[in-house]
């Protein structure tokens, strides 16, 4: 490569030295030579850029089970499928829960959302970033023009007399770094890589945020239904305590009843003040979630939502691929790579070829005119000879964070397939769980119902309703809360494989 580079260096040089300019503009002859010339510079830089310092990516084998394992439900799914190759991955995954309100208030996340906002901007750096990194690829070309007037007194003229002069110059200087050693082209990987990262995180804020949005919409939505629990236990313990109070005046019961029933009265009342107040800050978080701060949500229940499909078993364990924050982290080792090349490259001297084409002159008369004409071409070389460790340290310090990158993967990986376990475990047992809780609330009921017709006769004593009363409140508020935990479980599962799942014929 020495050979070729010194043999192509004496051409352009022979070339560049004849001087053809006439009347201030180029012959065919020396348009033609100056061609030649730019096609020797051309092939020289092809010559010395034909290496790429530092290792090429290489995706990290990581050892995880083929499949993800859970527990097999003792209830029939709602819905289900088999072979993994069916499952793919549906972006909007929200829309599975069939609600108009769930799904508007995502889209007004996507749109306003301050943290995604955040995101579109850190993408627009990390591009401008790139563009940087890639216009090394090509040569600089600057526009330079000076005037200067300068005197001398008779003193310094060996004429004895006062000398001025005028110096006119204007040109055109281009440079040129020639990548040897694929510095430049590491740095444009590393930028690129960078970027990518950066939408897969833009990526990964999306799906957190609309995973927040359904969560805390779920949750509003439980607390409407636990609202209506309490609603119609504060009834049926108003009627409870006019049926006493009417049994006193009677002389049937004593005080007891009646300052019985009121304190149950009383709890039921304090428990839905305080699930309004829970309601309320809920749809206050949604409102600054979604950027309407002044969000007005109508009450609904939970228990009205549809349940969205199970995955189909054998889920495959590499669908975490799709998780952005997987493939932020790969992108993220990957510029962490490419940055070793870089500094490896550091280590080698460094090609440029300069060159410079204008006019100068003394008399403003003669400016652009054949005689005024000047140019040059040249390539130098830069070795680092002595750096104190600087450049060592510099590629010491790359692989580390190569490293640390390849940590960060490797957790991420192993975290991403820990969430969608722990994901599959709770859909699968808040479902088995619902089915025990229905059987509970339908008992439960049918208990308070003959509790009070009883106690009405006069068959069993007060206690008996309060405590029937207590029971079934706590089965409705517990099969609530199951349905909510159940619904947010799977917002977990479609978060933590990277979106939801399409069943495929």
């Amino acid at each position: 490569m020495a050979n070729r580079m010194t043999q192509l260096r004496k051409i352009a040089a022979s070339e560049m030295s004849k001087d053809d300019f006439s009347s201030g503009v180029l012959s065919s002859l020396s348009w033609q030579r100056l061609a030649r010339c730019s096609l020797l510079m051309t092939a020289l830089s092809l010559t010395l850029s034909g290496c790429l310092l530092g290792p090429d990516y290489q995706r990290p084998e990581l050892a995880l089970p083929a499949r993800y394992n859970a527990p097999e439900p003792s209830v029939t799914p709602v819905a289900s499928a088999s072979g993994a190759a069916q499952a793919s991955v549906n972006a909007q995954w929200w829309t599975l829960f069939g609600d108009a309100t769930l799904n508007q208030l995502v889209q007004a996340a996507s749109q306003d959302n301050a943290d995604i906002q955040i995101a579109l901007a850190r993408i627009r750096m990390t591009e401008a970033l790139a563009v940087q990194a890639g216009a090394a690829l090509y040569p600089t070309l600057n526009l330079t023009a000076s005037g200067t007037r300068a005197t001398s007194g008779p003193s310094v003229s060996v004429t004895g007399v006062g000398v001025q002069a005028n110096t006119s110059q204007v040109g055109l200087l281009t440079s040129y770094e020639l990548d040897v050693w694929g510095r430049v082209r590491r740095n444009i990987e590393s930028a690129t890589a960078v970027a990518s990262a950066s939408q897969y995180e833009k990526d990964s804020v999306s799906l957190t945020v609309a995973a927040l949005v359904s969560n805390l919409y779920l949750r509003l939505r439980s607390l409407d239904a636990q609202m209506a629990v309490l609603k119609d236990s504060v009834r049926t313990r108003t009627e409870s305590v006019k049926v006493a109070e009417a049994k006193l005046q009677g002389g049937l019961v004593s005080p007891i009843d009646v300052n019985q029933g009121k304190a149950a009265l009383a709890a039921s009342q304090a428990s839905l003040s305080e699930v309004t107040r829970q309601r309320a800050i809920a749809q206050n978080q949604l409102g600054v979630l979604t950027g309407k701060l002044d969000l007005m949500i109508p009450a609904g229940d939970v228990r009205q939502l549809p349940s969205p499909p199970l995955p189909p078993e054998g889920l495959p364990s590499t669908i975490v691929e799709s998780r952005p924050d997987v493939n932020r982290a790969e992108q993220d080792l990957i510029a962490a790579n490419a940055r070793v090349g870089v500094a490896t490259a550091g280590l080698f001297p460094t090609f440029s070829l300069v060159g410079l084409f204008g006019a100068q002159s003394v008399a403003f008369s003669s400016f652009l005119t054949s005689q005024s004409s000047v140019w040059s071409a040249g390539i130098g070389l830069l070795q680092p000879v002595f750096s104190g460790g600087l450049l060592q340290g510099r590629l010491d310090y790359a692989k580390a964070q190569q490293q640390e990158a390849l940590g960060g993967y490797v957790k991420v990986v192993r975290n991403a397939f820990g969430e969608v376990s722990d994901a599959l475990v709770s859909v699968q047992q808040t479902l088995q769980t619902e089915q025990y809780l229905q059987q509970q609330v339908q008992a439960s009921t049918k208990a308070q119902e003959l509790a009070a017709l009883r106690y009405a006769a006069g068959y069993v004593d007060f206690l008996n309703v309060l405590e029937s009363q207590r029971v079934a409140n706590e089965a409705n508020l517990a099969f609530v809360i199951n349905r909510s935990a159940r619904l947010q479980a799977s917002v977990d599962l479609f978060k933590a494989l990277g979106g939801g799942w399409v069943i495929r014929p």
